[in-house]
């Protein structure tokens, strides 16, 4: 704080009631002219608060809608408000996962359908089964109930009928596929009975088994490390699915119901299939019910 006794140039003693320093010509009266600077408290008193209070009001819903894409909706309003505000725990990035691993194995149906074989799983393997993909497939946009560019898809729609070689994560996949002995009844082999013990799905909705008495079958395992990146660890992913290489039908059948029947294989990518890994349930998995409830009729 200034002190009228002393001059603030030189700091030499003021006479009393000089406003002029008679040692460096210093000048009182310049500095008294000028009104000191108010403090933060001050300005914020005085109505500074709208600079801050304005633009956060401004971004907030911006920001509440980005974090919403990222965690997409809870089952109620309340959880809806605490994944935003602290995060989802990785369940969006688990059930984007687990969708992917779904669309690889119908995308893996509709190339051994269309050329006959198993498809390559090393190397660009994800470019291999790109155009088989449901969003290639289908060409309309899923829950619209009309035709559509798939371009016209949103990202968050898309992304999830494409065939991708990471996981919600964004780490690769550990993948094994193995063509099941035709010399043999398949469900005799140890993994084989396994899985079918366990249980597979044919759809999210419903529990089926293969036929492993026509034709050829592979089993194929998506293995996906989780949130943490290393795989053999407790967050692990995986899933195992049986596919039917190409499709066999007998010659007596209707013409038309050959087609029917190959056709409808090749759209919905047919396949037999178990997911371990997950703790979410069914109140979660409803989302995947949402994307996946025309793609599979």
């Amino acid at each position: 704080m200034y002190d009228p006794t002393k001059c603030g140039g030189c700091g030499a003693p003021m006479l009393e009631n000089a406003t002029i320093c008679q040692h460096c010509g210093w000048d009182l009266s310049a500095v008294l002219s000028v009104p000191p600077s108010p403090t933060v408290m001050q300005r914020l008193r005085e109505g500074g608060w709208r600079y801050l209070v304005y633009p956060l009001l401004v971004a907030l819903p911006f920001l509440g809608f980005m974090r919403l894409r990222m965690t997409g909706p809870g089952p109620d309003l309340a959880t809806t408000v605490r994944w935003m505000v602290l995060g989802d725990g990785g369940r969006a990035a688990e059930l984007e996962t687990i969708h992917r691993m779904h669309e690889i194995g119908a995308a893996a149906s509709r190339f051994m359908i269309r050329e006959n074989e198993i498809p390559p799983f090393g190397g660009d393997w994800a470019d291999v089964l790109a155009s088989s993909s449901t969003a290639r497939v289908r060409g309309w946009i899923p829950l619209v109930f009309m035709g559509a560019d798939t371009g016209m898809a949103p990202p968050s729609v898309r992304e999830m009928y494409e065939v991708r070689a990471v996981d919600g994560w964004g780490h690769p996949y550990r993948v094994t596929a193995a063509p099941l002995p035709r010399d043999r009844d398949p469900s005799t082999l140890p993994k084989v009975a396994d899985d079918l013990q366990s249980g597979l799905q044919k759809s999210f909705f419903t529990r089926d088994r293969p036929n492993f008495g026509e034709g050829q079958w592979m089993r194929l395992v998506l293995e996906s490390a989780g949130a943490d990146g290393d795989f053999d660890t407790a967050d692990d992913l995986s899933m195992v699915s049986y596919i039917q290489v190409g499709y066999v039908f007998r010659l007596l059948y209707n013409p038309d119901e050959v087609q029917q029947r190959i056709e409808r294989a090749y759209t919905i990518g047919r396949q037999y299939f178990r997911i371990d890994g997950s703790d979410y349930d069914l109140i979660d998995a409803r989302l995947l019910a949402e994307y996946r409830l025309t793609s599979l009729h």
